[in-house]
């Protein structure tokens, strides 16, 4: 940490050449009154213009009184706008000067919309923030940005908004999982495809709030779940008529003298066009790149590959995957993307909506992997180095269909369907050896393998509602299916060395197989919820869901002595089928106040697991039953600040695979042996959360803290011999424990017209493991610190600067000479300026150090990008830019994680140094017409 102190205190230096000097802290007061009967006026905005385009400088609002306050401005000439729903907005010039502060304007009467209206012309007016209960609502024209700028780009300029490098957008301290378009949907909830794709020019107000869950609609009953979520307001214009952005570019990498290597010639080019009309919504977007820019992201792989547990990847011990390469990381090889979609929303009629999308992704990634790796024994560690190479093809569709009807006033329907298929394929070669620390060869492998697989997916669902007449008293019910088929290939290869400590003599065993394996699975549950009013703002509600989930599993394994004969292995085969059925009753109670909102409630469920696995005749019926509590509170300190907790409890059955007895050895450097007595797992998950965002000062913070104690968790066991081959068995243990605890704060500091932003993350885990049958108790730290600073006002130059710490630490109750260690450490600023109206050049730099006990390469990276941009054509509708990124040619892929028994290091060659130029043009086609700006 010490060789760190002199970066530091260099980057806390250079921040002060960012911003400007300190300036005059003028304050500005007054009161606002009801011109009608001279009443005082509460919770009216009262806000600082600047006069040339009337974009949002400060604000604040009158309290009880009607008093106003409004601090730390600038000396200059300003326009001050009071608004107020209901009231005429007012405006007034006003010159702030050092020699008056403070400056009391005195009392400002404002007049009832109602009696303006009859002399004076109604016009568009910018007012920055409202806050309308629990939404706060962005004027989008009073936040500047460029010309090609996405609705990434413009929520980045909000006060309480944060967009991360992936796309992840918060607002509030909070992760954003809905974007919405005039109240409708957007390529199904991913927030990605609407930020990066959509023009923020599009947009008249950005309104974000906390969406009720489908239930909460229909019954009308606040049940304290709610979905942070953006709504893009439209333009008036922009919703009849076509808009969008078409992007094409070229270039070529560069070797470290400079020149252009003509060996790998890049491109990129991406598009996006909007449809609108009335009661219609049609938009494309497509990309076609070699440049490591995906066409999802996480949550759209999911998706489409029908859920987590279906994720298109290998068995437990499958030697390679068909598996879809996960998007959006620069230092993941070389990939080649191919994506295109359209979504439709469109109302049939006043009361349904019809809501359907489709999306195309094909990937081709090239990746040469090197990794390292320790692995923690009884008595000392086991070094391991690994080489990959990796060809992977993955190409998937999705659709998505939402019908939602308004049945009458008291009836709601919605019905979802989706539908995916995905495939794949790969070839890989790997060469490992293993070594004691000593560096004594203790067995090596080499495999070339070959795998591909499809996979269709099916799920849906549809929910119905009924208020009746008495108030409070509702039904809801909840239907949903899925079925997945997935099938795979591999054809194996391996050749496997180890060292006889007899004969002090290597010998080798080879495998030559082909796989198939079939994984079906047919997953249905029904739920039916009964509320009924108790008292004033008090519920019971009554519930029942049947869950059943259906999965039937074969792996052939056929070994090939010679080319062209193929033998069945009965032995390493697997056929199962086995279904989990849950049947859960459930009662809870809801007290809802102007506060507060509190949910109590418990569920006893019985769990049947019915398996049977009919290549080794291994049946197994279990039923079991849990009472499970949980408790939720929702309080509203005040409309910025709350405070939330949730407390529930679960099971986690183990599956038919760790439950049968047989030695699977279709890895043999890898074995696993099945435990039948195995326990159900019983957890215990306590969550609390604090947000509070002061819309006025601008300041937010957001603490989280996460707890989960777990009663016979489900651990492995793990066993090493002399030749470094590991058996894994499935054990109980008690005392699994898991904290994790998150604070973020960002505030402006007014006298260097700056913002800060802090985020701490801190967790620790408590593990117990097993290695060569030793109990050991792992302790594991994992600490991050986030710090930044970036300027207020971007007008012509937008700064930022940072750094990041992130500590690991594990601790082993048998040995500390087994603790491991390692250190993270970045430094980052971004920098852009607006040269003139058409001109732009902007830059970022990355600087990451790496510091470990256990590795002795710990590499320092630079990455170091710039950019310089042309607007020109009429209305400056072509943008003309120049990018060159990795300038220093350093880049490449580092991944280093700690697990309970091992620490591994990989590196990854990827994509480094290139140039490229691109041409974007914007397509602005409207039928409306624009309102007089004021």
């Amino acid at each position: 940490m010490k060789k760190q102190l002199p970066k530091l205190l260099l980057l806390l230096t250079l921040t002060t050449s960012l911003f400007q000097s300190f300036g005059q802290n003028i304050e500005v007061k007054g009161k606002v009154i009801d011109k009608k009967d001279a009443s005082s006026v509460p919770g009216a905005t009262v806000m600082l213009l600047h006069p040339k385009d009337s974009t949002f400088y400060k604000f604040s609002s009158s309290k009880s009184d009607g008093t106003f306050l409004i601090k730390g401005a600038e000396e200059g000439d300003y326009l001050l706008q009071i608004s107020f729903i209901g009231y005429a907005s007012y405006f007034k010039p006003l010159t702030l000067s050092a020699n008056q502060n403070p400056l009391d304007i005195g009392s400002i009467n404002i007049s009832a919309k109602k009696e303006v209206l009859k002399t004076v012309e109604v016009v568009e007016e910018m007012v920055p923030v409202i806050i309308n209960g629990d939404t706060v609502e962005y004027n989008a024209d009073a936040f500047k940005t460029q010309p090609e700028a996405n609705v990434g780009d413009l929520l980045k300029k909000l006060p309480g908004v944060e967009v991360d490098k992936d796309g992840t957008v918060k607002a509030q301290g909070e992760e954003v999982k809905k974007v919405l378009i005039d109240g409708k949907e957007f390529f199904g909830d991913d927030t990605k495809l609407a930020t990066e794709n959509l023009p923020a020019d599009m947009v008249k107000k950005v309104q974000i709030y906390d969406d009720f869950s489908e239930t909460s609609k229909i019954t009308g009953i606040d049940d304290g779940d709610r979905t942070k979520t953006i709504n893009l307001k439209v333009k008036k214009d922009r919703k009849k008529g076509l808009f969008g952005n078409v992007t094409v570019g070229g270039g070529a990498t560069a070797n470290a003298t400079g020149n252009i290597d003509d060996e790998r010639e890049l491109y990129n080019g991406k598009f996006n066009i909007n449809k609108f009309k009335e009661g219609m919504q049609l938009s494309t977007l497509g990309m076609l790149n070699n440049v490591n820019k995906q066409g999802f992201s996480y949550r759209d792989y999911i998706n489409f590959s029908g859920g987590a547990g279906n994720a298109f990847r290998g068995g437990r011990n499958s030697n390679n995957n068909t598996g879809v390469p996960l998007g959006g990381n620069n230092n993941e090889g070389f990939t080649k993307t191919t994506a295109g979609g359209i979504n439709l929303n469109y109302d049939l009629t006043k009361s349904i909506n019809l809501s359907s999308s489709y999306f195309y992704n094909q990937s081709e990634k090239d990746i040469l992997s090197t990794t390292e790796r320790q692995y923690i024994a009884d008595r000392d560690n086991f070094n391991s180095n690994q080489t990959d190479w990796e060809d992977q093809f993955s190409g998937n569709h999705i659709m998505n269909l939402k019908y939602k009807q308004k049945i009458d006033s008291t009836q709601d329907l919605t019905v979802k369907g989706n539908v995916s298929y995905a495939e794949g394929d790969n070839l890989s070669n790997t060469d490992n050896i293993n070594t004691s620390p000593e560096g004594a060869f203790l067995s090596s492998s080499n495999s070339s393998n070959k795998s591909d697989g499809n996979n269709l997916d099916f799920n849906g669902s549809l929910v119905y509602g009924k208020r009746f007449k008495k108030k409070g008293r509702s039904l809801v019910t909840n239907l949903s299916i899925g079925n997945t088929v997935n099938e795979k290939q591999y054809n194996i290869e391996n050749a496997n060395t180890f060292f006889d400590s007899l004969t002090s003599s290597n010998y080798t065993s080879s495998i030559v197989q082909s796989q198939n394996e079939n994984n079906d699975q047919l997953n249905y549950s029904g739920k039916i919820s009964v509320t009924e009013p108790i008292g004033k703002r008090k519920y019971l509600e009554l519930n029942y869901k049947r869950s059943n989930y259906n999965n039937n599993y074969q792996k052939e394994f056929y070994d090939i002595p010679t080319p062209g004969t193929e033998i069945f292995n009965q032995g390493l085969s697997l056929d199962y089928d086995n279904s989990f059925v849950y049947d859960n009753y459930g009662v809870s109670a809801k007290i809802n106040s102007d506060k507060s909102n509190i949910t109590v409630g418990a569920s006893a469920q019985r769990s049947d697991l019915d398996g049977k696995i009919a290549s080794t005749n291994f049946s197994l019926r279990r039923v079991q039953w849990n009472i499970l509590p949980r408790v939720k509170w929702n309080y509203r300190f005040s409309k910025s600040t709350r405070l939330n907790f949730n407390y529930r409890s679960n099971v986690q059955e183990p599956s038919l695979e760790q439950l049968q007895p047989s030695l699977d050895n279709s890895n043999p450097l890898n074995l696993y042996q099945g435990n039948p007595d195995l326990k159900t797992e019983y957890s215990h998950r306590a969550t609390i959360r604090l947000m509070s965002f002061n819309q006025f000062s601008f300041t937010n913070v957001f603490a989280m803290v996460n707890a989960v104690y777990t009663e016979n968790k489900i651990t492995n066991s793990q066993t090493l011999d002399s030749r470094f081959v590991q058996t894994t068995t499935p054990v109980n243990v008690d005392n699994d424990f898991f904290l994790n605890s998150y604070l973020y704060f960002g505030s402006p500091i007014r006298p260097i017209k700056a913002k800060v932003n802090i985020g701490v993350n801190s967790s620790f885990f408590r593990n117990i493991v097993f290695v060569n049958t030793k109990e050991n108790i792992v302790k594991r730290f994992n600490n991050g610190i986030d710090f930044s600073i970036e300027n207020r006002k971007k007008d012509v130059v937008d700064a930022k600067i940072g750094t990041k710490f992130n500590l690991n630490k594990t601790s082993y109750s048998q040995d500390d000479n087994l603790d491991q260690d390692y250190l993270s450490t970045e430094y980052y600023a971004e920098l852009l300026i607006e040269l003139s109206k058409t001109w732009t050049i902007s830059t970022d730099v990355e600087y990451t150090t790496y510091s470990s006990n256990q590795f002795n390469n710990n590499p320092a990276i630079p990455i170091w990008k710039a950019y310089i941009s042309k607007r020109f054509l009429k209305g400056n509708s072509g943008l003309l830019k120049l990018s060159i990124y990795d300038i220093l040619n350093k880049n490449v892929g580092i991944n280093r994680t700690s697990e309970a028994n091992y620490i591994q290091d990989q590196r990854i060659t990827t994509l480094s140094r290139y140039i490229m130029l691109s041409f974007t043009y914007k397509i602005r086609r409207f039928g409306g017409k624009k309102k007089k700006s004021r």
